[in-house]
């Protein structure tokens, strides 16, 4: 399957892992198999950023507002949430660009869940 992959497919599935831009490739016509897999991981991938950015706004409002230790817990919380996507971010793109297909760990039940074909 890696052999037959487009220029054009590799480069709508890199963008699948740009957060928002998921949706550019999404409502494109004419979808390989290759672009599916990779809308639906980027659309997971999207859906739980979005979920972890929720989340640590509503402790930043919350538990955040304890002077000292409110203000560390939420560095600890957003570092730890770009150190969580963004690998995740990169790796998919790389594969993506290189024509390889793989599954993002913890997500891939979420993104065999996701009704793109």
């Amino acid at each position: 399957m890696e052999n037959q992959v487009t220029i054009r497919d590799r480069w709508l599935g890199a963008i699948c892992y740009l957060s928002v831009f998921v949706f550019l490739p999404i409502f494109s016509s004419n979808k390989s198999e290759f672009l599916a897999k990779h809308c639906r991981q980027g659309f997971a991938l999207f859906f739980s950023e979005v979920v972890g950015l929720i989340l640590v706004w509503v402790i930043s409002g919350t538990i955040g507002q304890i002077p000292l230790l409110g203000f560390i817990i939420v560095i600890i919380l957003w570092l730890s949430f770009f150190l969580l996507f963004l690998p995740l971010t990169i790796l998919g793109f790389v594969r993506a660009m290189f024509g390889e297909s793989w599954r993002i760990p913890y997500l891939d039940e979420l993104s065999d869940r996701v009704p793109i074909n």
